[in-house]
C-alpha cells in the first residue's frame, strides 16, 4: 500500500516551503542581481533567473532535509535530485500560462476582466499539472495517488495563496 505520508514529505511540503521562501526573497528583493527576466516579451518581468536558480535548489534542499532528516530515508542523492527536478518542473509549468497571458495583453499579477474565475483556476493548476506528470513518470506512484496529491495540493495552494496575500507577501490571490 502506498503511503500518502511519503508523497506528502516528498512532493507537497518541499514545494510549498521552497515557494514561500522564494516569495519572501522576491518580496524583500534579496539577491536582486539575479532578478533578470528570462524574456519580458515572452513571459513578462516576473519570470526571472533568480527564480530558476533558487526555487529548484530550495526545493532540493527541503526534499533532502525532509526525506532524510524527518523520514529517515537514506537515498540522499535521489532525494536531492527529485526535489531539484520538481522545483524545475514547477517553474516550467508556469511558463506556458505566462506566455499566453502576455499574448492576451494581461500583465503580471493582473486578471482578464471577463475570465477571472477561469484565470484563477489556470493560475493554480498550471504548474501542478506539470508537477504531477513529472512525479508520475519518475516515481512508482499509482494514478489514484497522483490524483489525490493533485487535489490536495490544489486546495493547499489556494489556502497558501490566500494566507500569503493576507500577510501582504503576495500581491494577488
Amino acid at each position: 500500500m502506498e503511503s500518502f505520508k511519503i508523497h506528502f514529505w516528498t512532493f507537497v511540503l518541499p514545494l510549498f516551503a521552497a515557494n514561500v521562501i522564494h516569495m519572501v526573497i522576491v518580496k524583500f528583493d534579496f539577491m536582486s542581481e539575479l532578478a533578470i527576466p528570462l524574456s519580458t516579451k515572452l513571459f513578462g518581468s516576473g519570470k526571472t533567473w533568480r527564480g530558476f536558480i533558487l526555487l529548484p535548489l530550495l526545493c532540493a534542499l527541503f526534499t533532502f532535509a525532509l526525506r532524510s532528516g524527518v523520514m529517515g530515508i537514506e537515498n540522499y542523492t535521489w532525494s536531492f535530485f527529485i526535489g531539484f527536478i520538481l522545483g524545475l518542473a514547477y517553474l516550467m509549468g508556469e511558463l506556458p500560462n505566462s506566455y499566453f497571458k502576455r499574448r492576451l495583453g494581461i500583465q503580471s499579477g493582473q486578471t482578464h476582466p471577463q475570465h477571472k474565475v477561469l484565470q484563477f483556476i489556470i493560475d493554480k493548476i498550471d504548474s501542478l499539472v506539470v508537477l504531477c506528470l513529472v512525479y508520475f513518470v519518475i516515481t512508482n506512484i499509482s494514478f489514484g495517488m497522483i490524483v489525490a496529491l493533485f487535489c490536495f495540493s490544489f486546495l493547499v495552494h489556494i489556502s497558501f495563496s490566500w494566507l500569503l496575500f493576507r500577510l501582504r507577501i503576495k500581491k494577488s490571490i
